[in-house]
Order: C-alpha cells, then structure tokens, then sequence
C-alpha cells in the first residue's frame, strides 16, 4: 500500500487528530486488501476493482461545518462531522457492495456506528452509493462503496454541477438523473447475468 501523504496544510487543521486520520484510512485500506486477497483464494474473483482515499481538505471541511452551523475547529471535523477521512471501494457488480460491506462491518478495531445506504434509496438528483459510518482511534471514517457504473456516474455529476461548467443546470441535471436511472437498470442486468453464470 503507498504510503499517504498529505498537505502541512491539513496538518495545522487536524492538529493533534492528523495521525489518527492517516491510520484510520490505513487500517480500512488494509482491511479491503485482505478481502480482496480472500475472494480471490476462493472464488478466483476479485470483487474490488479500485480504492481510493482521501482526509477532506481544510476548506471543504469549513465549508461543511458552516453549512452545520459549527464552529471550525478540528475537534468539531472529526466528533461532530463523519467524513473527514475517507474511503472508497469501487466495485465490479452490485452483490460485491453486500459482501464487502458485511466483511468490513466484521473488522475488529472498527466500531460500525451506521450507515446510509443511497441503492437502495437514491438522491434526488440520482446518486447511488452506499455510506458505512465506522470509528476508530477516536476519528470517524467514512467508507463509500460503489459500482464502477455509479462511480463513473459520480465523477460526471462532480465535474458538471459541482464545478459549474455549464450554464443550463436544469437540463444537465435531468439528464444526469436519467443517466443514473440507465447505469442502474445496466448494473442490475449485469448482476442477474453474473448471477446466472456463477449458479451453472
């Protein structure tokens, strides 16, 4: 696993929490590598085809807890706020999400406090990912699990809406929702012909 290195920057922010972020996405990145080898020993398969990670930047942080009605502080970005360090899992197919998310729940040192689980209930604009809540060395980490499809969906809604490079976000925001309701029928369909194949 590389080795993760973050901004002085985001070490004034953290303060005396920094570490104790870095080695919670340690841990977690070290926990899907080792589901990642068991399902390859014994299925042959394996179910994560990407991770990623990321400690939210000073000002995304202070953004979010000014939407909150916090005060900026460290203390408050890691008690009061769940995602200042992050994990995601990127999938091959929509079973892969359920395995992975009951093999992380069963880690030892991570303390599964909830989840939200936006398959199963999308976002209005048609998001989907599953959020899983875990504590660990007194910091929350939040670990995202996805389809490569509702991944590439993501990537798409950040670059547009996000970044505003469009001016008709009413039109782009309709055709992003009906992009979502397409790769989600796609990702069940590939799931239900995996699903037969894997039963012969």
């Amino acid at each position: 696993m590389e080795h993760i290195v973050i901004p002085q920057t985001y070490r004034e922010f953290y303060g005396e929490y920094t570490q104790p972020l870095i080695d919670a996405v340690d841990y977690v990145i070290s926990r899907a590598e080792i589901i990642s080898a068991r399902c390859i020993s014994q299925t042959g398969r394996d179910p994560i085809e990407n991770i990623r990670y990321r400690i939210k930047s000073p000002e995304s942080m202070s953004e979010k807890l000014k939407k909150h009605s916090l005060e900026i502080s460290a203390e408050n970005a890691v008690h009061k706020v769940h995602d200042a360090a992050g994990v995601r899992i990127i999938t091959s197919f929509l079973d892969d999400i359920e395995i992975i998310a009951e093999e992380i729940k069963k880690a030892p040192d991570l303390r599964f406090i909830g989840e939200k689980n936006y398959i199963a209930s999308p976002k209005e604009n048609g998001y989907r990912s599953r959020h899983l809540i875990f504590e660990i060395h007194n910091v929350c980490i939040e670990v995202q699990l996805r389809t490569v499809a509702m991944d590439t969906w993501a990537a798409a809604d950040h670059r547009i809406l996000y970044k505003k490079l469009s001016p008709d976000s009413s039109y782009i925001a309709r055709e992003l929702k009906r992009c979502a309701e397409e790769l989600a029928r796609i990702d069940s369909t590939l799931q239900k012909l995996v699903s037969v194949y894997l039963s012969r």
